[in-house]
């Protein structure tokens, strides 16, 4: 039995439950003496394909076997299949023939999480940027069951290597539970079967191996020997490495940084994936900078080596900037039933080898290389502004749309951006010798991984040039011949109107703004992220669960952010700096900013089911154009980490769940109040603008408005407390007098509404306690409002 069947059929080991929801067709006679349903399904389509498919046929008649009797198992290979499938989920349905286990929804997994339990599930469609979204009471039916195995099937046969069912897997079987009789059906088929391959491949290398035996495997879930390595890998460095720029045409390489981090780890996995000789699926989880892989334990020595070789290489690329932190942690096949704990033990792991970093190269032999001095010293202009490197080490360019010296890789990521803007698919290829051991720009680090990336235009690529090549945010790639899809935040602001399309630099967006040209920066990331893994699943910790989580949070920071931006006809406003794993920093219109800022929080609350325990907190700040990147990038980070640590009267802990806008905390309901209140002032100005001195109305109103907040403040810090002051109320008036009776009625019947909210208000959390949230909105309304000047 060879390696490759034994993943194809742990793969496809329950392909059966979908093809069988779909009650089209009659099961082969041959099969028909298995008792379970299921297997006889996977089998039969096995065979079928084996007839049509030259994929398919290579693998003979093992496969079939494999799939048949994973159930029940006749010999060690299919109890490797049996036990890799009792790990990955250890739930057990029973009673397949009821008629719910046709129309049984998959209910969001994170509907579920810290115990809350919320009937949202999802309805039967392929996979996209504009899918991941669950709705109440769903119900699927044998009618879309047919649908989509009808689609998926017409796709299967033009499937020609490993990567492209990978893909079309995810694709069709993200929406369709594994399970679902007897127990709340919330992993996806697409999980289960991926981290089923991932454990059999790692069962069958430790079998071949002779590490496990018959006896191992009949202790199934039970056997406490470590048969399993869990491996965490970590880019460290992030911050500075992307936002240590100059200001002055900072959009021309921002981007080229960040999606250089990505395919780094990217690129980085891979290389392990090579060196240990692993699958696709073992890659459990990708992005943000950080990556998760399953190998079996007697990989430990080629994941030792591997990380050395790592380490000496990023070093020699980067000069100690960049540090890719791999650890790992053994694992018991019994350790499955509380993969949490594994998964949060690698990770302190991981956290605890930052503070020894380069400590598996030698730190006394590369002392000089890591800690310095490097160069021999040079005059100005005769080194590159950003990494420092002299001109005798490498070339050195004058970059005119900066005004400094850059050296040929630094250069490098400029390039990159302008290939990012444009292209619609990512090429990948591997590589065999021609490394010449040197640097020159970003693509000879990929080569001395084993690795070529290019962003191209599909219709540049001939058909031969499509293996390996994937495309960008759009899963109709098997039609095409193409190896998969891939997910991600890519596009970049740019002028179609002329000629050559022109990518539109930080000061063309600012000046994009409605009034005041200024630029918002934007740092979010979701809330107790750690805790969603350890604590919100509590004893449902199983493997797929796991990477189910994690796969549908990069749906959302990497495939709908695309969506969302692109209905709203935002691609112009926002510059989206990065966007994955569990985060998204952007820049952009300052205006437009604080309107994608609105609407991502509320999609991404409905998004996982409006779980009380499932948010994300935000940090927004306003600069010039010109502002200092490095600057604006640590003030933002300030602003997210003030939201996040913010304790309000009456809390032991930060609460988390809020954002930070002009200096100030609000929850996002107070950010919500500031917005209504903004175009509540903006209304009553549009209404006063016939009058003759219209545009001097409004910068009047807005600063009686202003004004008022300044005896106002007492109001609301004594409405918090339970106590009104009328006279105070009175004073408002007061101070409005010059405008429109109705006018003045609105806007103190606002922060009556406020006062009220706070004395007679619903829960805690929806209390608008912050006395800024009107000098934020008049602020808001004043920089809308203003004339664009510098």
């Amino acid at each position: 039995m060879d390696r490759d069947s034994i993943y194809i059929a742990a793969l496809l080991h329950d392909i059966g439950k979908f093809i069988e929801r779909s009650k089209s067709f009659i099961v082969n006679d041959r099969f028909k003496h298995i008792k379970v349903g299921h297997p006889k399904y996977s089998a039969q389509l096995l065979f079928v394909m084996q007839s049509k498919s030259k994929f398919f046929k290579k693998y003979g008649s093992e496969i079939i076997d494999l799939v048949l009797y994973h159930h029940e198992p006749r010999n060690d290979y299919e109890k490797i299949i049996q036990l890799a499938d009792w790990l990955s989920s250890s739930e057990r349905e029973e009673g397949e023939t009821k008629e719910k286990y046709y129309t049984v929804p998959m209910m969001s997994i994170f509907s579920r999480l810290f115990d809350e339990d919320i009937n949202m599930g999802y309805k039967l469609a392929p996979l996209s940027t504009s899918e991941g979204f669950p709705e109440k009471n769903t119900t699927v039916s044998i009618d879309t069951y047919k649908k989509l195995v009808n689609s998926f099937l017409n796709e299967l046969g033009l499937v020609s290597e490993e990567k492209q069912l990978y893909y079309l897997m995810e694709k069709y079987l993200w929406c369709v539970p594994a399970q679902t009789t007897n127990y709340i059906p919330d992993i996806s088929l697409f999980d289960h079967g991926k981290t089923t391959a991932a454990i059999a491949l790692c069962l069958y290398d430790e079998y071949k191996a002779g590490r496990l035996n018959s006896e191992d495997l009949k202790k199934m879930k039970n056997n406490t020997d470590k048969h399993f390595m869990l491996i965490k890998g970590d880019i460290s460095g992030i911050q500075d490495f992307i936002f240590s720029i100059p200001s002055k045409g900072a959009a021309k390489s921002l981007k080229g940084h960040s999606v250089y981090l990505s395919l780094l780890t990217d690129v980085i996995a891979r290389y392990l994936i090579d060196k240990m000789d692993l699958k696709a699926a073992k890659i459990l989880y990708n992005g943000g900078g950080n990556f998760y892989i399953l190998a079996p334990k007697l990989c430990e020595d080629s994941f030792i080596k591997a990380r050395k070789n790592i380490s000496e290489k990023l070093l020699k690329a980067h000069n100690g900037l960049l540090y890719l932190v791999l650890e790992r942690v053994l694992i018991s096949p019994a350790d499955f039933m509380e993969f949490n704990k594994k998964w949060d033990e690698v990770k302190e792991k991981v956290n605890f080898r930052k503070y020894k970093k380069w400590e598996e190269i030698g730190l006394e032999e590369n002392y000089n290389n890591i800690f310095g001095p490097s160069g021999n010293g040079s005059q100005d202009n005769n080194h590159c502004y950003l990494c420092g490197i002299e001109e005798y080490e490498r070339r050195l360019d004058y970059i005119s749309e900066i005004d400094k010296q850059l050296c040929s890789f630094c250069k490098s990521y400029m390039e990159l951006t302008d290939s990012v803007r444009n292209a619609d698919t990512l090429v990948i290829k591997i590589i065999s010798g021609g490394y010449k051991n040197s640097y020159e720009d970003y693509r000879d680090v990929f080569r001395a991984f084993g690795y070529d990336y290019n962003f191209v235009k599909k219709e540049k690529l001939k058909d031969n040039e499509k293996q390996g090549a994937y495309l960008l945010n759009n899963t109709e790639f098997l039609q095409e011949g193409f190896s998969g899809y891939r997910l991600g935040a890519y596009k970049l602001p740019f002028n179609n109107n002329l000629e050559e399309k022109k990518q539109y630099d930080f000061d063309e967006i600012a000046n994009m703004s409605i009034g005041d040209p200024k630029l918002a920066v934007l740092k979010l990331d979701v809330d107790n992220l750690g805790s969603l893994f350890f604590r919100g699943l509590g004893e449902k910790s199983t493997i797929s669960r796991i990477t189910s989580i994690s796969r549908m949070l990069t749906l959302y920071f990497e495939g709908y952010i695309n969506q969302l931006i692109a209905e709203r006809k935002w691609e112009n406003y926002l510059y989206v700096v990065f966007s994955g794993g569990d985060d998204t920093f952007i820049i952009g219109s300052w205006d437009k900013v604080l309107d994608f800022t609105d609407v991502f929080y509320k999609k991404f609350r409905e998004y996982t089911c409006y779980n009380p325990h499932i948010t994300f907190s935000a940090g927004v700040c306003i600069f010039r154009y010109d502002f200092p990147v490095i600057m604006s990038s640590r003030l933002t980070e300030e602003a997210l980490e003030m939201a996040k640590n913010y304790i309000r009267a009456g809390e032991k802990v930060p609460s988390k769940n809020k954002i930070t806008l002009f200096g100030e905390v609000f929850t996002w309901e107070e950010f919500n109040a500031i917005r209504n209140l903004k175009k509540l002032l903006l209304e009553i100005i549009e209404k006063n603008s016939h009058k003759d001195d219209g545009e001097s109305f409004g910068r009047t109103f807005l600063y009686k408005v202003w004004k008022s907040t300044l005896g106002f403040k007492k109001i609301l810090q004594d409405s918090v407390k339970g106590r009104v002051d009328k006279i105070r109320f009175w004073r408002l008036a007061y101070y409005l007098r010059e405008i429109a009776k109705e006018d003045a009625e609105l806007l103190i019947a606002e922060y009556r509404r406020i006062v009220i909210d706070n004395l007679l208000g619903k829960s805690t959390d929806e209390k608008i306690k912050n006395i800024m949230v009107i000098p934020a909105a008049v602020k808001c309304a004043q920089m809308e409002t203003r004339k664009m000047r510098r």
